[in-house]
């Protein structure tokens, strides 16, 4: 039994560090597709946001093959969301104009990858445990 729970407790903690891994990797990924000129005339800012939000879910869709819930995200700028999924949301935080965040985030301790037990559950991640991440970048003045 010992054995089982502590076997049981790195797998959870393994995938909680992999699920976080892959929500920076996937706000990363985002951020940096935002960079990238979009085909179309005019490549404009709301192009480069859902190429972005596009990217984030593509690099965290492990997570929601796995779970019930899917991840958030949310591209924004300093006039607020660009684009979202999932009920994604901006951070808050004050933008430059011509910065770009994206934000990422999914539920773990609501949904996670594998069923939790109680006790395990409290100490590793709690119900209202949310992994996250944000990635700015800067267009030098673009629009």
């Amino acid at each position: 039994m010992v054995f089982f729970l502590v076997f049981y407790a790195i797998l959870t903690y393994s995938l909680v560090a992999a699920a976080q891994q892959s929500v920076t990797l996937a706000a990363q990924e985002g951020a940096r597709k935002v960079l990238q000129w979009q085909e179309g005339t005019p490549s404009s800012l709301a192009m480069r946001a859902n190429a972005g939000r596009d990217a984030a879910l593509y690099q965290a869709q492990w997570i929601s093959s796995m779970s019930a819930a899917g991840v958030q995200v949310a591209v924004c700028g300093s006039t607020g969301a660009l684009s979202s999924s999932a009920g994604g949301a901006c951070s808050g935080r004050t933008l430059a104009d011509g910065q770009v965040e994206v934000t990422v985030s999914y539920a773990y301790g609501a949904h996670p990858l594998i069923p939790a037990l109680p006790l395990l559950q409290t100490v590793l991640m709690p119900a209202s445990g949310v992994l996250s991440a944000r990635a700015t970048v800067h267009l030098n003045g673009e629009r």
